[in-house]
């Protein structure tokens, strides 16, 4: 990605809620029909604006994309995670739901990691995504080292990537509509590998 790109994406225009309203558009229509298959009149549809919304403030429907995949895919704002204080929380919480069919949100996170090993643009913009998405863990993993849930020998980053790979993986399960296992047994394994991770291996 070129500087003047990164200039001109990263840093969105304040209080402009016709721009999130596309990027949420945006979100929901590659979530639906897939990276490639979706068009600039989509989004604008979606979002009930003028392609001249698009124009005015993104230079591209790759520019849009990129920028709904980074914001969108995965939660960024700072507060999201006070409900969550460790990262073994984090790791339970993401990798106990079993429900079939998937948010806009989930499928917007797959379809990206999906198309990112054919497209350098969104490898790129899910690069991003994931260094925002761990910079917002950041008190997570403090609070795991600090109480031992996270032994010194266990790298708190190695537990962050297992998360997003077990995320990742339940999402593509969930998507396909098949059956997996008794939830209550799966959330038995899941806090058995999490108790793993700490210095004593027992539940906290």
């Amino acid at each position: 990605m070129s500087a003047d790109t990164a200039a001109h994406s990263a840093v969105p225009a304040a209080g402009d809620p016709l721009r999130e309203a596309l990027l949420d558009a945006a979100a929901r229509v590659i979530a639906r029909r897939g990276y490639q298959g979706t068009k600039i009149q989509d989004i604008v549809h979606e979002a009930g604006l003028s392609s001249g919304a698009v124009y005015g403030r993104f230079r591209s429907k790759d520019e849009l994309a990129r920028e709904a995949i980074i914001t969108r895919s995965v939660p960024q704002e700072p507060g999201h995670h006070h409900e969550v204080t460790k990262v073994a929380d984090l790791v339970a919480r993401n990798s106990t739901v079993l429900t079939p069919g998937l948010s806009d949100a989930d499928a917007l996170l797959l379809e990206a990691y999906v198309t990112a090993g054919r497209d350098a643009q969104v490898a790129d913009a899910v690069a991003e995504a994931d260094q925002r998405w761990r910079q917002s863990t950041a008190p997570c993993v403090t609070a795991a080292i600090k109480d031992g849930t996270v032994a010194d020998d266990v790298d708190p980053q190695a537990v962050l990537f297992l998360t997003r790979v077990l995320r990742l993986g339940l999402l593509l399960h969930r998507g396909s509509g098949l059956p997996g296992p008794d939830q209550e047994a799966w959330e038995k394994l899941v806090a058995r590998v999490v108790a793993s991770f700490g210095d004593r291996g027992e539940p906290r």
